[in-house]
């Protein structure tokens, strides 16, 4: 008989033995690679905030937030305690940017409250607490999650438990996998949609200092009542266009591009104000042409929302008109001060050299910071 055959066999058995005993030890840590990484989200209404309680594989959380720790594969209790207390401002960023929440379309900022270690399955789970504040409880509410599944794994699964009452009835359970990745309930009615973009179109324009900034420019560049007239409403028009344009998909410019024109807008107004006698008969063109990519501004906080498909249209219009109502407040506002400026010679260039001061310094922000 071969007894050095035997013997081969033998370390071949023992080898194969250890192995599987290794990865046994380590099942934990392969887990995650195995297609069976699930999440838990329980979503609860509470008094003015959405409480967001997420329980996550330690192991998924670790590798999609610090995948460079060299203790990513360590889960003893002291290492997961250091993770959680160290790494809490990187999960609150990767998480934040990773799930979204819109309520009757607008997002809603959140925080992560807490960070702790926890176990499920018979594995380390984190369970992250987060909140995110509304006013009241939304006609039409969106789940947008998109963790673990780009960075780590695909087969990732989310099962979410959703009671959007504050007394916590009429519970509503999902799952979400890689192919469905967010949860739509409701629809926003009319009268809400009409009611909240025509104040949110009211607040941006009043809040957005560049366009207030670009509207004073062709202020000071018109040389009557008319000549107002005709530059607000070429403004108007141009901006209504690409506003509804972007607003539906139809054009889809790149951000930075349009935040620098629109700084380069503000520069070129002022100062043509100040260097071109005839500037007034120029204007209605320069607030027709640099309107149509202030449209484009203006649509740009749109894409940050989740809008109803059903009230698209409403939401839009209704969003341009707070817009036009906000210009005209700046307009009344203001005609009267630059109306009575003029009277002192050197109040319109001074005014329109600050205001391309403040273009010069927003275009190089925006174009190459």
């Amino acid at each position: 008989m071969n007894h050095k055959w035997i013997r081969q066999l033998f370390a071949s058995s023992m080898l194969a033995i250890l192995t599987l005993i290794a990865m046994l030890g380590h099942g934990t840590s392969a887990s995650a690679h195995s297609g069976n990484s699930v999440a838990y989200s329980d979503i609860q209404m509470e008094d003015g905030s959405i409480a967001y309680d997420l329980r996550i594989d330690m192991y998924d959380l670790r590798l999609a937030t610090a995948p460079n720790d060299p203790d990513v594969g360590d889960f003893s209790q002291e290492i997961l305690q250091k993770f959680v207390t160290e790494h809490k401002s990187d999960v609150e960023s990767y998480l934040l940017d990773k799930i979204r929440l819109y309520a009757d379309s607008l997002p809603l900022d959140g925080a992560l409250l807490a960070l702790e270690v926890t176990e499920a399955r018979d594995q380390p789970y984190a369970e992250a607490k987060l909140r995110f504040d509304v006013s009241s409880k939304p006609e039409h509410f969106v789940l947008d999650y998109q963790p673990i599944y780009d960075d780590v794994d695909q087969w990732h699964i989310n099962y979410v438990t959703m009671a959007l009452k504050q007394d916590g009835s009429d519970k509503q359970s999902y799952a979400l996998n890689f192919d469905n990745r967010e949860v739509e309930l409701g629809k926003i009615s009319l009268f809400r949609a009409v009611k909240q973009f025509f104040v949110l179109g009211i607040e941006h324009l009043i809040t957005g200092y560049d366009h207030i900034l670009f509207v004073l420019s062709l202020l000071i560049g018109a040389r009557s009542i008319k000549q107002i007239l005709t530059v607000v409403t070429a403004f108007t028009a141009a901006h209504t266009v690409t506003l509804l344009l972007a607003g539906f998909g139809v054009i889809n410019l790149p951000g930075k591009l349009v935040e620098s024109v629109i700084a380069l807008s503000i520069i070129y107004v002022a100062l043509n104000s100040i260097l071109n006698k005839n500037a007034s008969k120029h204007n209605m063109f320069l607030a027709f042409g640099f309107g149509l990519i202030h449209g484009c501004g203006f649509a740009a906080t749109l894409s940050e929302m989740r809008l109803d498909g059903g009230q698209l249209a409403a939401s839009l219009l209704t969003f341009n008109v707070g817009i036009e109502f906000g210009q005209l407040i700046i307009v009344l506002l203001m005609y009267p001060v630059i109306h009575y400026a003029r009277r002192i010679r050197w109040t319109m260039p001074a005014m329109s050299a600050a205001i391309s001061v403040f273009g010069l310094i927003w275009l190089i922000q925006r174009a190459f910071l």
